[in-house]
């Protein structure tokens, strides 16, 4: 088995904005030399997230409500006292802040409606993402 890492930068440009990478981890592990294996996705930041799910307009709007309903921006959060970016703490230990994908034929194995989605939760900031491999 052979392991490689990669890094992606993202840019974002909101407090709150969700991002559709699929496209740009994919054509990431077309230029690798694997053919099966296990993709690790992992996001270096305690205030951002991952996740797979649809990218669809409305849902992504749906998403961003959840978080700001649950999770509260400028909420009565003791980490606010510090730099008020509670909420973004929070979520991003709820939502998660990686995802483990499968390569099969040199691609990654999404569901027909599933992207890979890049939550940011206290920007706009530049986020680095690692992409491990695995396999063969």
């Amino acid at each position: 088995m052979k392991i490689e890492v990669k890094e992606a930068e993202i840019k974002t440009n909101d407090r709150i904005e969700i991002i559709d990478i699929t496209d740009r981890i994919e054509n990431i592990v077309k230029e690798s030399s694997y053919s099966k294996g296990i993709l690790l996705l992992y996001v270096e930041h305690t205030t951002s997230a991952i996740t797979v799910n649809e990218y669809e307009p409305n849902l992504v709007n749906d998403l961003k409500k959840i978080i700001i309903d649950i999770f509260k921006p400028g909420g009565n959060w003791h980490h606010n006292e510090i730099d008020n970016n509670a909420h973004a703490h929070l979520a991003s230990s709820f939502i998660g802040n990686s995802r483990v994908l499968f390569i099969d034929s040199n691609r990654i194995v999404l569901g027909t409606w599933q992207r890979i989605l890049f939550i940011e939760l206290d920007g706009p900031r530049k986020r680095m993402i690692k992409i491990v491999y695995m396999g063969e």
